[in-house]
């Protein structure tokens, strides 16, 4: 997991990135709410915003869904799995992130979360008690793949 930090080139592609994820406005601790996207020739999971095949990597999609973080006064844990690399960008608010053997970070809005794939994701919830957050989420997922696996019903 890291915080995300660049030098003027990486910059402009965070910039790129954003604006091409921003299309849609955030808004998980999994309660992902609306569902917009191209139209699908199968059903759209809820808060999933784009969905596309990766023509330059066979067998991959890009998913972008949108995340929103209820205020929380109990930490609960999230704990789960993503099929491939998953990019979180807060837009809104402030969000407490974790992977299993690495600290949890507090991420702020206009920063960046990386989950590499499989790791288990364990805390994802807003880091206040009082006001929720917002966050997009950039996933690479498989074909045929879940977005997400609970742990313990991992294959």
């Amino acid at each position: 997991m890291m915080i995300f930090q660049t030098d003027s080139y990486g910059a402009r592609r965070r910039s790129a990135l954003v604006f091409v994820v921003m299309s849609g406005i955030a808004a998980a601790s999994f309660t992902v709410r609306g569902s917009e996207t191209q139209p699908p020739k199968t059903a759209t999971p809820p808060g999933v915003i784009f969905t596309t095949p990766l023509q330059d990597v066979p067998g991959k999609n890009l998913v972008v869904s949108r995340l929103e973080f209820p205020a929380t006064q109990k930490h609960i844990r999230v704990d789960h799995h993503h099929p491939g690399s998953v990019y979180v960008y807060v837009t809104r608010g402030t969000v407490r992130l974790g992977i299993e053997g690495e600290p949890v970070r507090e991420v702020h809005a206009g920063e960046s979360f990386f989950e590499p794939p499989g790791a288990l994701h364990t805390v994802a919830e807003s880091a206040s008690a009082t006001e929720s957050a917002e966050a997009i989420a950039v996933l690479i997922v498989p074909d045929g793949a879940p977005l997400l696996t609970p742990e313990g019903k991992r294959k």
